[in-house]
């Protein structure tokens, strides 16, 4: 009889999950509280070690077909001063970046494994372990299985039952998102930018479809506050250079959003039992380094290899945090870092930054790309 798994929460992490579950033979369900499928969200890059773990469950085609090849990129200041250029062909990583609509993405997760397996509307409300755990709703409605991963994001209802650690924290800084249709000057097919103010920053790419996504990011210890308005936006970058204010002006009012940036201090402990975290409910991370979704993704392939064949649900449970826990520990504390450095108001550090930008050969840059294209992840076939 096949091994039973309930995945809560169906974004990026809970539906990986589920796809590596059900490939090493379990018969798994997801409980997503939402009333429909639709990720929160904008566009996410999918680098070369999320692409390694997407072949692995079987849904890179999907992907690479909805996204866009990242194929080239430049930092800037905010005044249009190129710091340094990068050709991802120069080195053979033209096809090892993917940028995406998080929709799209999720939709892909989704058919890979089955609707059907994904019941909406259904917010978990506890869960209990006795030997078998059950996961209850409201209306009295439950679920048993043999084990429970709890990939309900960052307010995550299992890590506030389990842990009881209190919520996340906010890591002073916001960002306003959008995506647009067109083309625009200093936006070449197939390209990024990522533009450097004085507590500001803004990036803008490809996202497959003839759409760009675009983020603006501002340190602020207050929080965006109410600040929802395209005239906000404009406020703080109207007059950095094209396509910036190019892209706000394209972004229609309502499909602006916003969003306080959040992460945790690092934890070792992640579950008991036939209990498990995943994704942001297990590590969540400020976006400076572009690695939240991408270690969700690594997430599942661990977990699913370490429940082929596990001398009890207990152990290979730990065995997947053990092998988790401190690489994911490292980009909490290095996201948080590098937002530090990019956000930065004193001008003598800004300064330093965009000198060492400026200096640094790009191929020591992509060298970041190849170590993580290296991170060997294990097969779950």
């Amino acid at each position: 009889m096949a091994r039973t798994a309930i995945v809560i929460g169906a974004g990026l992490g809970g539906l990986s999950a589920a796809i590596a579950l059900t490939r090493v033979g379990y018969k798994v369900e997801v409980y997503e509280r939402a009333p429909e499928l639709k990720e929160v969200g904008a566009g996410i890059v999918l680098y070369p070690n999320a692409i390694n773990a997407l072949k692995k469950l079987g849904v890179y085609d999907a992907v690479a077909a909805a996204g866009s090849f990242g194929r080239h990129g430049k930092y800037m200041t905010s005044k249009g001063e190129t710091l340094v250029e990068m050709d991802l062909m120069d080195v053979g990583l033209d096809k090892e970046s993917i940028a995406i609509h998080r929709a799209d993405l999720q939709h892909a997760l989704a058919d890979k494994l089955g609707r059907e397996k994904i019941h909406l509307g259904m917010p978990l409300t506890s869960f209990e372990d006795n030997g078998r755990v059950t996961a209850h709703f409201p209306g009295g409605s439950f679920a048993s299985a043999d084990l429970l991963v709890g990939a309900d994001g960052l307010h995550s209802v299992v890590r506030r039952q389990y842990l009881k650690d209190g919520d996340p924290q906010y890591a002073n800084c916001f960002a306003w998102r959008g995506v647009v249709t067109g083309e625009f000057e200093g936006l070449p097919a197939e390209s990024g930018l990522l533009i450097f103010g004085a507590g500001l920053q803004f990036g803008a790419m490809h996202i497959g479809q003839g759409r760009v996504y675009w983020f603006g990011a501002v340190a602020d210890k207050k929080g965006a506050q109410g600040r929802t308005k395209k005239r906000d936006v404009l406020e703080r970058f109207q007059n950095w250079t094209t396509p910036v204010p190019q892209l706000i002006n394209a972004t229609p009012e309502e499909a602006l959003l916003t969003h306080d940036l959040y992460d945790r201090k690092p934890t070792y402990n992640w579950g008991h039992g036939a209990i498990t975290l995943l994704g942001d409910a297990a590590h969540p991370m400020v976006p400076y380094m572009g690695q939240g979704g991408c270690q969700a993704l690594e997430d599942s392939i661990a977990l699913g290899a370490s429940m082929k064949e596990p001398p009890s649900i207990a152990a290979g449970l730990r065995k997947y945090e053990n092998l988790r826990k401190q690489r994911t520990a490292n980009f909490v504390i290095q996201s948080r870092r590098s937002m530090n450095a990019s956000m930065t108001r004193n001008s003598l550090f800004i300064s330093i930054r965009d000198f060492i930008f400026g200096k640094i050969p790009s191929k020591v840059l992509l060298k970041n790309l190849h170590t993580l294209s290296n991170y060997d992840q294990p097969d779950l076939d």
